[in-house]
């Protein structure tokens, strides 16, 4: 009988979600874990949790994404849901330069209860679709850069969660900064935290939504 290969389970990497409230940060998650756009998202009160499973040189990582609340930035929440984070999201909005601005504000939150310094974070600035058709998507992409770099973050991106622009490439952008910050033997595999059958492709997910 030929012998079933042996999977390999991997760890659970922790990824929040930052920015001002109608950022779209919950339209993103939802658009990287359902490849859909809801039209009618409500604002978010609370954290979030949802997750996806993929599947990384033959090894199976649960990517738990925490949406943090934008309407309330409140630095002791915002510390408390950030702990043991090991990728942060920051979202800005391309049309409001003041939702940019507040980047700092954020970070700075999370700096006053976390060492962030060495966490992988990337700067998202969504609903690109508002500047009209594709070409000009990354108009003046040269400040947002500048931006980025002034604050350390490992890439930046202009997406549409409304057409998906971008945001595939985005996150797994800063799960891949994920992984390759993890030392191999760090990557601990465990008995019976994800399971999966014979069938498992990369594109499987799972979600679960609940206020925390």
């Amino acid at each position: 009988m030929e012998k079933k290969e042996e999977k390999k389970f991997g760890m659970d990497l922790k990824i929040i979600i930052v920015g001002d409230v109608s950022t779209g940060k919950t339209s993103i998650i939802n658009r990287y874990i359902n490849e859909k756009f809801e039209t009618l998202n409500k604002t978010t009160l609370s954290p979030e949790f949802s997750y996806k499973i993929i599947k990384s040189n033959g090894i199976i990582f649960r990517i738990q994404f925490w949406d943090i609340p934008g309407q309330n930035r409140n630095p002791e929440l915002t510390g408390v849901f950030c702990r043991d984070t090991q990728g942060i999201i920051f979202c800005s909005e391309v049309d409001n330069i003041n939702t940019r601005e507040n980047i700092k504000k954020w970070e700075d939150s999370l700096k006053e209860f976390n060492d962030i310094k060495n966490t992988p974070k990337i700067l998202i600035d969504n609903k690109c679709d508002l500047l009209g058709d594709e070409s000009h998507y990354n108009d003046d992409f040269d400040k947002l850069k500048t931006f980025s770099d002034e604050h350390d973050f490992s890439g930046c991106f202009r997406t549409s969660a409304l057409n998906g622009y971008n945001v595939n490439k985005a996150i797994d952008f800063i799960i891949n900064e994920i992984i390759k910050s993890i030392e191999e033997d760090d990557i601990q595999f465990y008995n019976s935290k994800i399971k999966v059958n014979d069938s498992f492709d990369s594109t499987n997910q799972k979600n679960k939504n609940r206020c925390c």
